[in-house]
């Protein structure tokens, strides 16, 4: 669910992942810490399909021109994401950070390799994509915690998480299914913690055309952040706020000290809606009528 226009605990290696509702979901390699659960009755999400061959969207040949590999978009998302939160260097694992949707663990895998010390966590919908995150996981690395789904329940306890990135997962979700998503984050952060949702901008054409022409976002549905911005409004989020990034491609890093200076430019192939849930007591969040562009 990563990409630029579309997103060791484990010494014990089981086969299966154990849920404490008594299912169970094959997976392999190592065993990740966590409590993935979802019902045993649920159809396979839409991603389960593209699990083994998942490349973030590298099929689509304007994609693999931009960039090497899916990890030099992400990148991107990360070195915004330090940039934005240079706190997280410097934190301890009491310090949680979920990434919501996190597919194969790219986002992860690359916070993992920048030497971050916090408490990393994953969810999906996709039983088949968690499976993947140990494979493409360092041997010499504990595992993040991973979560699978059931819609938009993570099943992680409420109030603990500081730091929740939603990295091109929202595009994929019904426009109907996105208060759910919303409402659940809200539960899952600590007061005054924070949430980076990453998205495609849909008036960037290279970002358009990318995404109508990639086979895993056939079923997409792009929003503009007044939308985003609008629905996490509705859930008591605030302090909401947009920035753009993703105005050079990988390939061209030399410029991307110049990305910061122009995010407030709605032209980067993606944004990210930055929010914070208030503390209890708090004023209610900004009514979604008074939002610019929630239309």
């Amino acid at each position: 669910m990563f990409g630029w226009l579309n997103g060791r605990s484990g010494d014990v290696i089981p086969e299966q992942y154990n849920r404490s509702a008594g299912v169970e979901v094959p997976v392999s390699g190592r065993q990740a810490p966590g409590n993935p659960v979802a019902s045993p009755q649920a159809a396979p999400a839409e991603f389960d399909a593209h699990a083994e061959t998942y490349d973030g969207g590298m099929d689509n040949p304007v994609k693999a021109l931009l960039g090497d590999s899916a990890d030099d978009f992400v990148a991107i998302k990360l070195r915004w994401l330090l940039g934005r939160f240079p706190h997280l260097r410097f934190q301890n694992s009491s310090f949680r950070v979920l990434d919501y949707g996190c597919g194969t663990g790219t986002l992860l895998r690359l916070m993992a390799l920048e030497g971050l010390q916090a408490s990393l966590l994953g969810s999906d919908i996709a039983s088949g994509m968690l499976g993947q995150v140990a494979r493409h996981w360092p041997e010499e690395m504990p595992l993040p915690e991973l979560y699978q789904q059931d819609g938009a329940q993570t099943f992680i306890a409420p109030g603990s998480v500081d730091l929740i990135i939603v990295s091109s997962v929202l595009h994929h979700v019904e426009p109907a299914d996105r208060p759910a998503v919303y409402a659940e984050l809200h539960r899952l952060l600590r007061p005054r913690g924070d949430l980076v949702a990453f998205e495609h901008n849909p008036f960037n054409p290279v970002t358009r055309y990318v995404v109508a022409n990639t086979p895993i976002d056939r079923n997409a549905i792009l929003l503009r952040s007044g939308k985003l911005r609008a629905g996490l409004s509705q859930m008591r989020f605030t302090d909401l706020r947009t920035s753009y990034l993703m105005f050079f491609p990988p390939r061209l890093r030399v410029l991307a000290p110049f990305e910061n200076a122009i995010g407030w430019l709605p032209l980067g192939g993606q944004y990210a809606v930055t929010a914070r849930r208030g503390d209890i007591g708090e004023a209610t969040a900004t009514p979604a009528s008074q939002i610019v562009g929630a239309n």
